[in-house]
């Protein structure tokens, strides 16, 4: 999202009564989440939708179970690079 900057949508709309979520996970920690947690709304970022969308991938494709746990930890340790 670095060619995109920004909100969304006006920040006056946020309120710490609103649960906000973003489905970016590069960077997880967006412009919104971060207006949004800094006053006071509940925030979800991006990293679970891709891990659990990708998990589900991998289960379609092969059959098998994937540990989305250590999928998580990949995403993290990449995500922090």
């Amino acid at each position: 999202m670095a060619h995109h900057p920004g909100l969304p949508l006006p920040a006056e709309l946020l309120h710490p009564g609103l649960w906000v979520a973003d489905i970016v996970y590069r960077p997880l920690e967006t412009e919104l989440l971060k207006q949004a947690r800094a006053i006071g709304c509940r925030t979800l970022d991006g990293g679970g939708m891709v891990v659990f969308q990708a998990a589900h991938a991998f289960r379609l494709f092969t059959g098998r179970e994937p540990d989305a746990e250590r999928m998580f930890a990949h995403l993290t340790d990449l995500i922090a690079v």
